[in-house]
């Protein structure tokens, strides 16, 4: 597929899908004889893939970072690989299982006082001050 319509099909912009390239974030396709880029359904997988993770507050760095694990994990078995090497895999996941627990952790917060926010102002509870945690009344 073309460029447009990859962009068209995982939701973006040409240009979003151009920065991505120079990021390394998505392969350059081979072109056609016409001089057109030619894209693959997984293409549009993997920007689905991005998008989604970016929605959820990974940047780009921390993306990269999970599709190279990703990557790793599907071209060699983690088993036959050596343990230098496993070791740093190792250690790349557990950083990131922690920041994805920090996530989930903040967003438990965040969606807690949102829930507290939202009975208060429908007028289930009287409204307590942030400072003092007394009902004003």
């Amino acid at each position: 597929m073309r460029i447009g319509e990859l962009a068209k099909n995982a939701g973006v912009n040409v240009q979003t899908l151009r920065f991505y390239e120079r990021q390394g974030l998505l392969a350059k396709p081979p072109r056609l004889a016409s001089g057109y880029r030619a894209y693959a359904r997984r293409d549009a997988e993997r920007i689905k893939f991005i998008r989604s993770c970016q929605e959820i507050g990974f940047t780009l760095k921390e993306v990269r970072e999970i599709l190279e694990l990703h990557r790793v994990l599907a071209s060699e078995r983690a088993e036959s690989m050596k343990p230098k090497a496993q070791a740093r895999l190792l250690a790349a996941a557990d950083r990131r299982l922690a920041s994805i627990d920090a996530k989930i952790q903040t967003l438990t917060q965040m969606k807690q006082g949102m829930a507290t926010l939202v009975s208060t102002l429908s007028g289930h509870y009287k409204p307590v001050c942030p400072v003092s945690g007394m009902q004003v009344t």
